[in-house]
């Protein structure tokens, strides 16, 4: 298991979250989602705050670039 995703794999779980979300709305709407454990246990990893936009969590979430979608 990794602490890890990617923007692909976050847009697709997060893509009906009403901003702003604090960590337990996103990690809630990502297992709502079926997001696989790597990026359920990457919004664990994320401060816990309200985020304002996706582009917020982005700007926090570790993304692995080389991991395919």
């Amino acid at each position: 298991m990794s602490d890890t995703t990617t923007v692909d794999r976050l847009r697709t779980v997060l893509t009906d979250v009403s901003y702003p979300a604090d960590k337990g709305q996103l990690v809630d709407h990502a297992s709502r989602n079926n997001a696989d454990e790597d990026t359920v246990h990457a919004l664990h990893s994320v401060p816990e705050r309200t985020y304002g936009s996706f582009d917020e969590v982005l700007d926090v979430v570790a993304v692995d670039q080389s991991r395919e979608a």
